[in-house]
């Protein structure tokens, strides 16, 4: 485990030294089913559902594969144990970050072991690389398109939000899923996409959760309120807390702090920010007064703390002093779309 996770130092790296800078030659793609932020086609609220019926997967770990924008997409789910396939059961979908993969995602939150404990299904998403939308470059450059961030998933225009759309229609066919408890979060570039979802599919994504990754839509408008929570180090050198523009072949960024306050006024959040959790040398504060009150807008800083997954203490440094996994888990449980 702890050489799988010593891999992503190396593909965090890749963020700020990537091949981007080698596609001058090369001509951009462009996705036939890529929409423009603001367009609100898509982020439709599924049908609700008290149960189901006919479906046989049994709990365990699949990796399947959907097809969407002339592309086999990939994604690796874990059923959990207990599972009743007849009961509708909470989803949490959890992007990696630039040049990782959805196994060391896995490996990197242990959300498949969380989700035994709490009986939730954990989704993790595959993006795509320089070979996949490029036909040639360095494959160790999976991402999302975050707007801001990264790599060539952001370059290229890739239709990630139809991949999740895709994704999730296929789930539905396999597995029991509640509509009204389907969440994301992600790990820097996936942070990054964690907060396009919450924009662009408001009615599907019901909360995030990023962690050391910035809201990079310019022109965010969700359909309704959603509820965020933010993890970030202070000492980040790869997404600076503070924002910046150095993500090479991406847009500048705000930072951790204003990433949240735009969420918090989109929510209506007029109450005083409160203090929800303090540790060490991690903290977590809430704008409070949301319209719905649930939907808080949270920022928890780790003071020092580097390009890291807070509780995961094996992958640079992360704090011991904050478990994101669980704390984010919480958050979800008590926030289903309304």
């Amino acid at each position: 485990m702890r050489l799988r996770l010593l891999a992503l130092a190396a593909s965090s790296l890749l963020l700020t030294a990537t091949a981007c800078g080698s596609t001058d030659d090369i001509d951009t793609p462009t996705d036939a089913g890529t929409e423009l932020p603001d367009t609100p086609s898509g982020d439709v609220a599924p049908a609700d559902r008290s149960a189901c019926s006919g479906l046989t997967v049994t709990p365990g770990t699949y990796d399947w594969t959907v097809e969407h924008g002339g592309r086999t997409r990939a994604f690796r789910v874990h059923v959990p144990t207990g599972y009743d396939a007849t009961k509708p059961t909470p989803v949490v979908l959890s992007f990696h970050g630039f040049g990782s993969t959805e196994q060391e995602q896995e490996l990197l939150t242990g959300f498949s072991t969380l989700a035994d404990a709490e009986g939730f299904i954990a989704v993790y998403p595959r993006g795509l690389n320089f070979p996949e939308v490029y036909g040639r470059g360095e494959p160790d450059t999976r991402g999302w398109n975050g707007e801001a961030c990264c790599g060539p998933a952001q370059i290229g225009g890739v239709d990630d939000v139809g991949f999740v759309d895709a994704l999730l229609a296929d789930l539905d066919t396999r597995v029991c899923t509640d509509p009204r408890r389907v969440f994301a979060n992600g790990f820097s570039n996936g942070g990054f996409f964690s907060y396009r979802l919450a924009c662009e599919r408001a009615q599907r994504i019901a909360a995030i959760a990023p962690v050391s990754g910035m809201l990079g839509v310019t022109d965010c408008r969700p359909s309704r309120p959603v509820p965020v929570l933010h993890f970030h180090g202070t000492g980040d050198e790869t997404i600076f807390y503070d924002g910046g523009n150095n993500v090479l072949g991406g847009k500048p960024y705000p930072s951790a702090p204003e990433s949240v306050r735009r969420f918090a006024e989109r929510n209506g959040c007029t109450g005083p920010q409160q203090q929800t959790y303090q540790q060490g040398n991690s903290t977590c504060v809430a704008y409070t007064g949301c319209q719905p009150e649930s939907a808080t807008a949270s920022l928890c800083t780790v003071t020092g703390g580097k390009h890291a997954w807070p509780g995961q203490t094996l992958y640079n440094d992360g704090t011991p002093d904050l478990d994101a996994t669980l704390r984010m888990w919480r958050f979800f449980q008590a926030r289903p779309r309304p």
